[in-house]
């Protein structure tokens, strides 16, 4: 059973009906959508009864001044928060183009970069400031320790040493393997940007390639256009 209809922020409108039934246009201001009511109607694919109508009182035309007729658009600008509960269409579908883009737009003009490669250049560049990265003898003696503990688990496994000395070995020699671990990923860092060939690598960027702000919809809005023929956007462009 459906729930009852209650309007909120809504409006009544009426249609030209004839013999013992009317019909009214109901909006509850959610949906451009009106909703046929039948007051004495008969049965129809969707339909709601009315049981009472409650007639408040006619609408003041200074406060309300929508009559039935179509309105021009130039009326509706005298009066825009009214124009949503009208029936003004033009059905054009509005399209949200994208802001960021790989397309230069046939050249229309300088384009903006979008990247985290720069933000990233600089955090690297300050971790190295304050630690620099490891030297060649640190690793070899991070590689070095790391062979040791794994050799002395090696010997307590081998004298059949108890669970918790082996375990306290395992751990340790774990310890040593991360350590050497962040050693070596220290040694990639590298200050600036990230490069190949001699030109910026975009693999590390937030698109994994360059992307721009956008300077022109009209790629996006064509093909829609070419699918749902009357489009409009507003961009934003840069």
């Amino acid at each position: 059973m459906a729930e009852p209809v209650r309007p909120s922020r809504s409006g009544v409108g009426s249609r030209p009906a004839g013999g013992s039934f009317a019909f009214l246009e109901l909006n509850d201001g959610f949906c451009p959508v009106n909703l046929q009511v039948i007051v004495e109607g008969t049965k129809q694919r969707v339909e709601l009864r009315v049981e009472n109508v409650h007639h408040v009182g006619p609408v003041d035309p200074a406060k309300h001044p929508l009559p039935k007729t179509r309105l021009t658009l130039e009326f509706l600008r005298d009066i825009v928060h009214f124009r949503p509960r009208t029936n003004t269409k033009h059905s054009f579908l509005y399209i949200h183009t994208p802001i960021v883009t790989t397309n230069d737009c046939e050249g229309a003009g300088e384009m903006f970069q979008v990247t985290t490669l720069i933000g990233d250049a600089e955090k690297v560049e300050k971790e190295l400031i304050k630690n620099p990265p490891p030297s060649e003898a640190d690793i070899e003696a991070a590689k070095a320790l790391v062979k040791e503990k794994g050799e002395a688990v090696a010997q307590l496994k081998s004298a059949k040493a108890g669970k918790a000395e082996i375990t306290a070995s395992v751990a340790e020699l774990n310890k040593a393997k991360e350590n050497l671990s962040r050693l070596e990923e220290r040694t990639k860092l590298k200050p600036g940007i990230l490069q190949k060939d001699g030109k910026i690598h975009c693999s590390q960027d937030i698109f994994a390639h360059q992307a721009f702000l956008t300077v022109s919809g009209q790629l996006q809005v064509e093909t829609y256009a070419c699918a749902v023929c009357s489009v409009y956007t507003f961009g934003p462009t840069f």
